[in-house]
Parts: structure tokens; C-alpha cells; sequence
């Protein structure tokens, strides 16, 4: 007893001097605070010299400041009415397109219905090829399909083709018939395309199938050679022009009665109904079954539930609602019993406030049997002495739910039919008299296979009940075909003969051309968006670019794009109110989401749902343009990136010599691999947004005659009209740009200091989107200086140098790193009276100054323009016009970094391994350099990283390496702060990303990829990534949390490691330093080091799938569609609807009693 509680008295006193496991003792102080101070200085010292030696960004800005430049003042009112002309005659275009197809549709129609003909031919093949081309037989393709830029593939431009479904007999007279009446549509299609050469597809969709496209197309296909099915009938714009608005709930009978493959035909047709819904519709999923005891008395507990994140009501059939609820589809099993009234309970409740009020629709999947077999009780069993006897086998008696549907039904406005799908079994009675008696109809399906045609009894309703003749604009979808994002005008055609749809016309819009005539009228820091009548963003700069969608895009609220969490600014509630009612206005905003006044312009465009807006900062409302040097005498040639092209014929003809000037280099594989580069020269890349028409310019594959233009254009002497005079192919300003920049060709070619080895290119690119860099190589063609990560990171903290996360060079050339400095707009000098009213206050560009912190941008230098003060330093103008840089191999960035950091006993410098203070062998010294996002830019693991493996070095967060010490400095010192954001453009993925093995067969350099488009082979449908909702996680620096000594230091143990840390900042640069003493990592066994993984996941950034993201997606519609009169007329059309009134025990009672007569007459 004594021996006992001597070790608890020892334990305790342990523990009350050891307040920590094993292994995270903890050390109050470090010892190499002077050191850390000293190795950033040195760092930024390494990096500020290398910029200087390598960028010469000093000399790119005077030659800014030295440039003339022209003044012009803007304004916002003026560019928005200009825009909502210019943009709503595209749309125009588009609508005046379909209308006059719609016509000829009917027309051609009509006159072959009264002519009373019928085509000789009995088969398709029989049929002239001047009528008859068809998408998937290759002996019936248009002979001249060319490849055509516009369309991304071969066309025929003289020639429509016929597409048909599969499950379509191709010799049905009906079919016969519409592909020859249609072939009369060739001189519509010719007509359109010649009035509007921005038109895109042309096509007709009849209710007969046939589908007639211009141009003529052969079809894509599967790797296995086989031709792509299409339905138009089934598709978006073709149901939702002929259907019109509609409310639908699904009832999926998921009793236990329908495990194996009933359960997943039940699911497939639902999955098939809501992938025929739009966002016009209204749509909720219930999954109707109840509890039950099994036949040993266990409970199964199972509930009838909507699966909606929104339980209670309808929601609209967006894309994000249609994914949500597919995807919890495909997640159920079956289970419970049949007892389904609480589902059609649960159905009517919904209808009982529609959304649309235009049609009320249920669909019911079922098996339709009236018992759920041995395993399902409705009773939970006694005991005798004999042994357990199990409850009752459940038997239901379903004329209970037809008298409830048929009673509420009466009350509801409008009335629901319901839409019954038997699946495999031949109970016909329940499905049957629930759709008959409630102006439905019901269909017995054997397969999942082909659902649309099994269907036919719904979608023919919906075709044929709908007296819908209005055209609408779609939401955005991404294009079966191949040409991205776009939307469709589509009309519905009605014979005036008979009164039936004959089909649907379609006229596309890409997205591509809204968004080049939106970017084209912005400057300066515009910005510019566009959205939908339900607020819906389709354009914003924040958004991903259409061309790096996965499928058909979740579209973000504006209003979490312009205002923060807490609704901030509240002034912004009033601009989407306007525009939403599409009203034309303007409104000043003091603080908007960013902390600068912006003042909003906004309109809405005619001819259409949608509404536009611009941005403008108060500094954007006088824009200076630079002008072309007066003197050209001095400015030597440039030369455009396509340098294979100079060795080609037509530029050998044209500049007989040139191309040995330039000195092209191929392969050089010890520095560029694979590459076409020149030392003497840098090249000029123009991004698409510097063309007139960037459309045309990405789609332009003749790149002889695109050098040559742009040659003769960047090194010319014409006037500089700009794209409103129609004269020429590049923005005003374009070669004022490329001539200003020309001299620092020759400083950077000669440039020679101790680093010059390590760079790989060095580059401007500027606000117009020229783009200079050295050596002279090939940059992809969509390639944009604005849009790269580099140049927003430098623009947004302009006053630092900044430095990348390493990443994957987009040249080819290896993992580098991107230090670049903004280039500000010329200065504009100042007099001391003009900055006298600024007091107090941070000056203005061209005031005198002392020190960078004297001026709004916190730059101070001694510039070469002309004017007050000019032998004195002044501040820089607010407006960054270009960022310069350098690329540097990151093995010989990190060499150099770490090299650097030695410390002054020589123990304990950086990757040093130690003895512990407590005489424990394995402690080191680890050091970091992260950004103010919290990613690492250097990190010693980054060397041993494959090149292939980016996500082991690109974008890799300080918390994923060094969670502990991440946890402090966000929720200890507050010096990072968390940032959550919604991206409802996520990517989400089916695996887990792994690294490429090989880079065989992908696009390694900028030729490749401006080639793959055109060269690659069939895409398979099936991808690993797919569209989602997500939160994002990212991280920003506070430096007022660094306090007056510069450093924050502290003691950090934890599951994974620990040690004493240092964190400080390289002031005039983006980063800042990481130093761990006596760092020891935790080996992963010890029963407590579970939680290493969780310690590090908790404060990483990253991408995180929202599961139900739609909640965020409101709609605060008061009012149905009935209400605002907005409903097509409907036909109340009735629906044929027969089944057999005996049930599936009647039956087999029938059939028994039937066995034994027979047997008995025959017998006798």
C-alpha cells in the first residue's frame, strides 16, 4: 500500500514539472534571433541585386517616363451606351437569324403538307446527295469539309448535314419526308451566315428526330471508332422551348422490393428527367419508403425524404441543383418498405405552392407490388414457447394512397398528372389507376437502355401539351460540339396547318465574342461583368475563363462576387435590384469590395435577359495614352515570337535575308530543349486582346500571314487609327507599346554579372497585353502577360518586388521561379503648389518626395521626365503599366538562398544536423521562404521534387510542412489571417490526382499546344474531373502583427514535430523567412502522432468540395411565373392510359386456379 501511493505521489510531482508528453519538452528561447535578422537582409539583398543586374527595371521605367502621351476623358455613361449598342446588335443579329429559319421552317413545312407529296424514294440512301448529306456515314459527307478555325474542326461551309438518333429507323416515311423538306433550308443557312459572319452553328430540330446542321459536319466519335449519339429532343434548348416552365417532383420508390437492377432502372429515370430539366423549371427528388422490423425482430429504421438540400420546397433546375440531386440519386440503396403514402404526402405538399404554376408534373418510378418479400415485417414478432414468432409480412393496401392523391389533387392549381413507370414487374394496378385517374400515363419499362425513347409518354406530352411559340434565350452550356461556352436563341415552329410543333430552331452565341466586346472598351483598372435576369454572373474577371470549364458551369451569384459575406457594400444591393429589372443607371460607390471608391455604369441589353456593368476607379476616369516616338531613328526592328515562321517562304520572299539576322537556335539542348529561340533579339507576343478581333486571331492557323501582318505592323509607319476605323487588325497603341520597350532589347542582351547563367528568360509584359521577352521564343497563343499570376501579384502590391512559388515553366524548360517589379505609367510631374494640398496625406505621382512612404504608392525614385523637380526624386504615378521579370532555374535559386543563411557559431546554420539541448541526437535547423499568401517559394524538400510531380512544389502551403507552427501564427499572433471563399466553378475529381509518369503524348512546348486543339485525337466523355461547388481556403500576411522588432519568435510542440521559430519579413519583397532551431520530427508510430496529418490539414489552403454548395444558390422569387402571366397556353391535352386492373397476387392466383381447371378437364 505504501509502495503504492510512493509512485503516485512521484508520478504526480512528474507531472506538475512535465506538463507535456515525451518528446515536447519545451525551450523558452532561441539563439539565432541576430542570425535570422542577418540571412533575410542578405536574401533580399540576393534577390533585389539579381532584379536590378537582370530586370534593369529602371531603365524599362524611364523609358515610360520619357514617352509622350495623350490625355482623353472618359466617360462611363458614354461606354455603356456604346456597349449596349454594339453588344445588343449581336444579339439582335442572332434572334433576326432564327426568326427568319423559324419561317422557312414553317414555310417548307407547310408547302409540302399542301402539295399533299411524298418523296419516291423509300429508303435514306435513295435520296439525292444535293438534299442529303449525312453526319455519320462517311460516303455521305459534303465533299469540301476543310478545317475551319472558327468551328475548331472540318465543315462543309456550302453544305448542311443530317444527324439522326440511333433508336430512329432511318427509312420511317415521317423521317424520309423531313430531310427533304428541309434541304430547302441550304439558302437560309448561306443567307445567315453571309449577313452575320460572327454566326456560329445554324440547325433545325424536328419532332421526327432528324436534326439538319450548318455547316455540315462529319459527327465526332469514341475511341472505338463508333459515331456519338444525338438527340435534339432531348437536349436544353429544344425541351425548353417547346415544354415551356414547369413544376416536377420525382417519387423513386426505394423500398427493398426494388433492390438490384429495378433500383437502378428507378434511379436512371429519374437521373433521365432531371437532365431534361432547364432553369426555367422547378424540380425536388423523394425517396418514399418507411421502418420495419425484419423477420428475427431487428428494426430497420428508413425515412421518405426529399433529397434537395432545400426539403420543404421546389428548387430551380440550375445546373449546380441538377448535380446535387443526381449525385445523392446515384448514392441511394434500396431499403424499407413499400409504404409510399408519405411520399405522395410529401409530393402534393410541394405542388401545393408551385414555383412556375405553368404545369405540375410528378414522375413515378415503381416496381408496383404490394408485399416487400420475407425479409420485411410490419410487426416486431412475440415469443411462445415454441420459439420466436416473426411479425406480419407487410401487405399494402394502396387505395388509400389513390383516394388521398385524387382528393388533393382537386384542390390543386394547377392540377398535377402524374407519369408512372413500371419497372419489370407486371403489377400494373397500383401505377396504373394512380396515373389514369390523374390525367396521366403509364409505361412499363424491362432495361434502363434508351430511356428517352421508352419515355416517349412524357416527352411527347411535354412537346405536345406546351402551345409555346416564344423564343428564349439559354443559359450557358458548354457546346456538343466543340466551340466552349455558348448560348442558344431557340424558336419553337408550329404549323399553321395542322397547330403541332413541327420542331425547334436554334441559333448560337459563343462566349468568347461576349466577352472580347465587353474586354475591348475597358482601360486603366475597368472592370466589367455581365449577368442573367436572376443575377446570375455569366462575365466577371474573377470567374474562370470559359475555355477551362469542365462542363456546363455553376454560375456565382454577383452579389458574392461584388459584396462580402455580410452583404458589404449594401449600396450593390441597389445595382443588381436595377439591372436585374433591367434598368440603365449609374451609382457611386465609396467603399466597394476591395476598400476604393468605384463608380458603377449599367444597362441592359435589348433582345435579350441579360445585363452589363462597368467598374470605374476614380483615376480611370482621364486615360493616358502613350504615344509612338517621334524620332524612329533610334528604335531598331522587332521581330514577332513565330520565329519558324521567318524561315518559311512567304517571309523569305518578303524579307529576303531576315531570317539569318535573326539567328534562330533549334534545340539547344543543354539550355532550351525542344525550342526555337534567338540570343540576338527578343520577340514580340501580342495576346489576343491586343487584336481588333481576338476571335479571328485565336482561330487563324495560316501563321505566315499572321507574322507577316504583325511584322509589318509592329515596324511601320501607317497612322494608328485603332480598331473603330475597321482599317486595321490591332488596338490603338499596340506599337507605341512595342517601340517604347524596343532599347531594353540590347541592355538585357548584354547585360553580364556573376548570376546571368542562371536566368532563363526575362520578359515585360504590359497593360495592353505586348508582351516582350528574351531570348526571343514562341509563347502560346492564347497566352495573355495580364492574366499570369506574376503580373497580378507584382500589380497588386506594386511597391515590392515580388517572387513566385516555383512552378512548371510554361516554355518547357524546368521549375523556375519568377521574381518581377511593376512598371508604373509615365510620371506626371507636379508642382509644389498642386501638392501642397496634400499635406499630411500621401502624395500624388510627380510630387517631390523623400522616402517611399511619402507617396500613395510608395515608390519614390528619380525619374527622367521632364518638369518641376526633376533633379529631385518624385513619387511614381498610381497606374501600373507593365510588370517586368526574370525567370530563375529554382535549383540555383535555393542554392544561392541557402547558401546564404551560415550562422555565427557555425553549429546551427540552415539544414544543419545537431545534437539536441536535451544531448538527444537529430535535431536541424529548417529554413523557409514563404509569400504573403503562406505558400512556400522555397522549402530544401522543393530539390528533391520531381518535375512531374507539381503538386510536391507548386502552390504547397506552410501549413501542409510546418502545421504547428502555421497554427500559431494564425490563432496565437494573428500575423495570418484566414480567408474563406465559394467557388462555384470548382474542379472536383473521381481520384486522387497523381503525378505524371511521362510527358510523353502532352503538350510540352507552345507549339504543341497551339497545335493539340487541331491535331488530338477523340476525347472519351468519361474525365476524372468534374465540375463543383467549393469552399476556398486560401491565407494573407497582417505585417502590423510583426511588431517593432520585425520578428515573431515562439516555442511550438506538437504531434508532428518541435522546436523554437523565428518568422521575418524581407521587407522590400513579397516574402518572408521561416527559421525552425532545434527542429525534430516526431516519428509517425508513437501512439499519440495520429493527429500529424490532421495538425497540418487544418491550416492548409486549398479547395474543398461543399456537398451541399446549392443552398447557397437562393431564390427570392415572390411570385410564380402564372402570377406575372408568363405561362405558355396549354393544350390540356388527354392522355391515352391503360393498364391491367388485376394485381400481380391476383394474377398469380388467376393463373393457379386456371393451371388446376385445366388440369381437371383434361383429365375427365
Amino acid at each position: 500500500m505504501l509502495l503504492r501511493q510512493g509512485i503516485s505521489l512521484l508520478f504526480i510531482i512528474y507531472v506538475k514539472f512535465v506538463d507535456c508528453y515525451p518528446g515536447e519538452e519545451k525551450h523558452d528561447i532561441g539563439t539565432l534571433a541576430g542570425d535570422v535578422q542577418n540571412w533575410a537582409m542578405l536574401i533580399q539583398n540576393y534577390i533585389l541585386q539579381l532584379a536590378s543586374d537582370g530586370i534593369k527595371r529602371d531603365l524599362t521605367q524611364s523609358y515610360l517616363d520619357q514617352a509622350n502621351y495623350t490625355y482623353e476623358k472618359k466617360n462611363g455613361e458614354e461606354i455603356v451606351q456604346k456597349v449596349k449598342l454594339t453588344l445588343g446588335d449581336y444579339f439582335s443579329k442572332k434572334k433576326r437569324a432564327a426568326e427568319r429559319l423559324a419561317e422557312k421552317v414553317r414555310e417548307f413545312h407547310d408547302d409540302f403538307l399542301r402539295s399533299n407529296s411524298s418523296i419516291n424514294a423509300k429508303v435514306l440512301k435513295d435520296i439525292d446527295e444535293r438534299i442529303y448529306r449525312d453526319s455519320d456515314i462517311p460516303s455521305r459527307l459534303p465533299d469540301d469539309i476543310i478545317f475551319n478555325p472558327y468551328f475548331r474542326q472540318g465543315v462543309s461551309l456550302k453544305q448542311s448535314s443530317i444527324k439522326l438518333p440511333d433508336e430512329v429507323p432511318r427509312n420511317d416515311r415521317d423521317v424520309i419526308n423531313t430531310v427533304y423538306f428541309t434541304a430547302r433550308l441550304e439558302e437560309t443557312f448561306l443567307k445567315n451566315a453571309k449577313d452575320d459572319p460572327l454566326l456560329r452553328w445554324q440547325y433545325f430540330g424536328s419532332t421526327t428526330g432528324v436534326m439538319r446542321l450548318y455547316p455540315g459536319r462529319e459527327w465526332s466519335t469514341n475511341f472505338a471508332g463508333f459515331y456519338n449519339d444525338y438527340d435534339a429532343r432531348i437536349r436544353p434548348w429544344y425541351i425548353a422551348a417547346t415544354s415551356g416552365p414547369k413544376d416536377v417532383v420525382v417519387i423513386l420508390d426505394c423500398s427493398l422490393s426494388m433492390k438490384g437492377e429495378k433500383f437502378s432502372i428507378g434511379k436512371a429515370v429519374a437521373k433521365t428527367v432531371i437532365n431534361t430539366l432547364t432553369k426555367q423549371d422547378y424540380v425536388n427528388v423523394i425517396c418514399a419508403r418507411a421502418s420495419h422490423w425484419d423477420e428475427v425482430g431487428k428494426w430497420h429504421f428508413y425515412n421518405t425524404e426529399s433529397l434537395s438540400c432545400v426539403q420543404t420546397d421546389l428548387v430551380p433546375a440550375t445546373n449546380s441543383h441538377r448535380k446535387d440531386l443526381i449525385e445523392k440519386i446515384d448514392k441511394l440503396k434500396a431499403g424499407g418498405t413499400s409504404e409510399l403514402q408519405k411520399g405522395f404526402e410529401q409530393g402534393l405538399d410541394l405542388l401545393q405552392n408551385p414555383r412556375t404554376g405553368c404545369q405540375s408534373l410528378i414522375v413515378f418510378a415503381t416496381d408496383g407490388i404490394d408485399t416487400d418479400g420475407e425479409d420485411v415485417r410490419c410487426g416486431p414478432g412475440y415469443y411462445t414457447r415454441s420459439g420466436y414468432v416473426p411479425g406480419p409480412i407487410c401487405k399494402y393496401n394502396y387505395s388509400d394512397v389513390w383516394e388521398l392523391v385524387l382528393n388533393r389533387n382537386k384542390h390543386l392549381t394547377p392540377p398535377v398528372r402524374i407519369f408512372s413507370y413500371l419497372i419489370v414487374e407486371d403489377a400494373e394496378l397500383f401505377p396504373g389507376n394512380l396515373s389514369c385517374r390523374n390525367n396521366g400515363s403509364m409505361k412499363k419499362l424491362m432495361t434502363g437502355e434508351n430511356l428517352i425513347s421508352q419515355m416517349s409518354n412524357y416527352f411527347e406530352f411535354l412537346s405536345a401539351n406546351a402551345m409555346s411559340s416564344e423564343a428564349l434565350w439559354t443559359s450557358p452550356y458548354l457546346d456538343a460540339w466543340g466551340l466552349g461556352l455558348m448560348l442558344t436563341h431557340a424558336i419553337p415552329v408550329l404549323s399553321r396547318i395542322t397547330g403541332k410543333y413541327i420542331g425547334v430552331v436554334g441559333i448560337d452565341a459563343t462566349l468568347d465574342e461576349i466577352e472580347n466586346f465587353l474586354t475591348k472598351h475597358q482601360w486603366g483598372s475597368v472592370d466589367s461583368f455581365l449577368i442573367n435576369d436572376q443575377g446570375e454572373t455569366i462575365f466577371h474577371p474573377r470567374l474562370k475563363p470559359s475555355k477551362k470549364l469542365l462542363d456546363d458551369p455553376i454560375f456565382t451569384p454577383i452579389s458574392l462576387l461584388e459584396q462580402d459575406s455580410n452583404g458589404n457594400p449594401s449600396e450593390f444591393s441597389t445595382i443588381l435590384r436595377d439591372m436585374i429589372a433591367g434598368k440603365t443607371g449609374t451609382i457611386r460607390i465609396e467603399k466597394a469590395k476591395g476598400g476604393k471608391p468605384r463608380n458603377y455604369y449599367y444597362a441592359a441589353l435589348n433582345n435579350s435577359e441579360y445585363s452589363f456593368a462597368f467598374s470605374l476607379a476614380d483615376t480611370d476616369m482621364e486615360f493616358r495614352r502613350s504615344q509612338e516616338p517621334l524620332d524612329r531613328s533610334k528604335y531598331d526592328e522587332s521581330y514577332y515570337n513565330l520565329l519558324k515562321e521567318y524561315k518559311g517562304r512567304l517571309l523569305k520572299e518578303k524579307f529576303p535575308g531576315l531570317w539569318k539576322k535573326i539567328d534562330i537556335r533549334e534545340n539547344e539542348k543543354k539550355r532550351y530543349p525542344g525550342l526555337r529561340i534567338t540570343y540576338k533579339h527578343s520577340t514580340i507576343f501580342l495576346a489576343p486582346k491586343t487584336h481588333c478581333d481576338p476571335t479571328k486571331y485565336m482561330y487563324n492557323d495560316d501563321l505566315a500571314m499572321k507574322t507577316y501582318e504583325a511584322h509589318i505592323w509592329i515596324n511601320g509607319n501607317q497612322t494608328d487609327l485603332g480598331c473603330e476605323s475597321g482599317k486595321q487588325k490591332f488596338n490603338k497603341g499596340v506599337r507605341a507599346d512595342v517601340l517604347i520597350t524596343q532599347p531594353i532589347e540590347e541592355i538585357w542582351r548584354t547585360r553580364d554579372f556573376e548570376s546571368i547563367n542562371q536566368i532563363k528568360w526575362t520578359n515585360v509584359g504590359l497593360r495592353s497585353g505586348v508582351f516582350r521577352t528574351y531570348p526571343g521564343h514562341r509563347s502560346s497563343r492564347g497566352y495573355d502577360p495580364t492574366k499570369r499570376p506574376w503580373y497580378k501579384r507584382t500589380s497588386s502590391a506594386p511597391h515590392k518586388t515580388s517572387i513566385s512559388t516555383p512552378y512548371m515553366d510554361a516554355a518547357g524548360v524546368g521549375k523556375i521561379n519568377t521574381i518581377s517589379q511593376a512598371v508604373f505609367e509615365g510620371m506626371t510631374p507636379k508642382t509644389d503648389q498642386e501638392c501642397e494640398v496634400f499635406k499630411g496625406r500621401p502624395l500624388p505621382g510627380g510630387c517631390k518626395c523623400d522616402l517611399d512612404s511619402d507617396c500613395m504608392t510608395k515608390v519614390c525614385y528619380l525619374s527622367k521626365a521632364p518638369g518641376p523637380n526633376a533633379d529631385h526624386r518624385r513619387c511614381s504615378t498610381e497606374r501600373v503599366e507593365a510588370v517586368t521579370g526574370l525567370d530563375i532555374l529554382y535549383d540555383d535559386f535555393q542554392n544561392k538562398t541557402m547558401g546564404s543563411m551560415q550562422a555565427s557559431d557555425f553549429r546551427k546554420s540552415c539544414s544543419q544536423v545537431y545534437t539536441c539541448r536535451d544531448g538527444e541526437p537529430g535535431c536541424e535547423t529548417r529554413c523557409y521562404l514563404f509569400d504573403s499568401s503562406a505558400k512556400l517559394v522555397m522549402d530544401p524538400d522543393f530539390l528533391l521534387a520531381n518535375n512531374l510531380d507539381k503538386s510536391k512544389y507548386t502552390g504547397v502551403t506552410l501549413g501542409r510542412k510546418e502545421g504547428e507552427v502555421m497554427k500559431h501564427l494564425i490563432y496565437e499572433h494573428g500575423f495570418i489571417k484566414r480567408n474563406k471563399d465559394m467557388d462555384f466553378q470548382g474542379s472536383c475529381r473521381i481520384s486522387p490526382l497523381a503525378p505524371k509518369v511521362t510527358l510523353e503524348g502532352i503538350p510540352k512546348t507552345p507549339e504543341e499546344s497551339d497545335d493539340y486543339y487541331r491535331n488530338r485525337g477523340p476525347i472519351p466523355k468519361f474525365h476524372s474531373e468534374f465540375g463543383c461547388i467549393q469552399d476556398v481556403i486560401s491565407f494573407s500576411t497582417v505585417d502590423d502583427k510583426l511588431g517593432s522588432s520585425g520578428m515573431i519568435t515562439g516555442n511550438v510542440s506538437g504531434p508532428c514535430m518541435s522546436g523554437f521559430y523565428y518568422v521575418t519579413a524581407l521587407p522590400k519583397t513579397n516574402l518572408y523567412l521561416l527559421v525552425i532551431e532545434d527542429w525534430q520530427h516526431y516519428r509517425e508510430t508513437l501512439f499519440y502522432n495520429f493527429n500529424c496529418k490532421i495538425t497540418r490539414s487544418v491550416v492548409n489552403s486549398g479547395a474543398y468540395r461543399i456537398i451541399n454548395g446549392t443552398c447557397a444558390h437562393e431564390d427570392d422569387m415572390t411570385s410564380t411565373l402564372a402570377q406575372r402571366g408568363k405561362c405558355p397556353m396549354l393544350k390540356n391535352i388527354t392522355m391515352p392510359c391503360t393498364y391491367t386492373a388485376a394485381n400481380q397476387s391476383s394474377v398469380s392466383h388467376f393463373l393457379l386456379v386456371t393451371v388446376i381447371l385445366l388440369t381437371f378437364l383434361i383429365k375427365f
